[in-house]
């Protein structure tokens, strides 16, 4: 294994297990430090291997991400429909799965809402 990959596994390793000991101790914000960290973190070791002429990514790997993203929020905005069209109709027979409808709903609606903003966006900047 090369060690511009050993590297990265090692970060996330470390977030993962202070990430589960920020979240055993019950601290959101430990955890959300832990995890900002870790990501900037990780973003700046790319970027060091980007200036000392590493290729981490080509056209062809752009591409499958593209395809790979759209196909995953087709399927997320497909499982949000009809968890929340299920839970629906379970909020007939009983009240308690109200808050499963509205959170589907609202998870739905958020993602549709910034899916449609960020084509908006890339339509005019593209």
């Amino acid at each position: 294994m090369k060690v511009e990959r050993i590297v990265p596994l090692g970060i996330i390793m470390t977030m993962g297990a202070l990430l589960g000991w920020s979240v055993g101790r019950g601290s959101f914000v430990g955890a959300m430090i832990v995890f900002a960290l870790g990501a900037v973190t990780l973003n700046l070791y790319y970027d060091f291997l980007r200036k000392k002429g590493y290729i981490l990514e080509d056209e062809r790997t752009i591409r499958i991400e593209e395809i790979s993203a759209r196909r995953t929020l087709q399927v997320v905005l497909i499982i949000l429909a009809v968890s929340m069209i299920y839970f629906s109709t379970k909020v007939r027979s009983e009240s308690s799965y109200r808050n499963l409808m509205a959170f589907s709903g609202l998870l739905l609606f958020i993602t549709t809402i910034i899916h449609i903003a960020l084509r908006i966006y890339y339509s005019k900047v593209m």
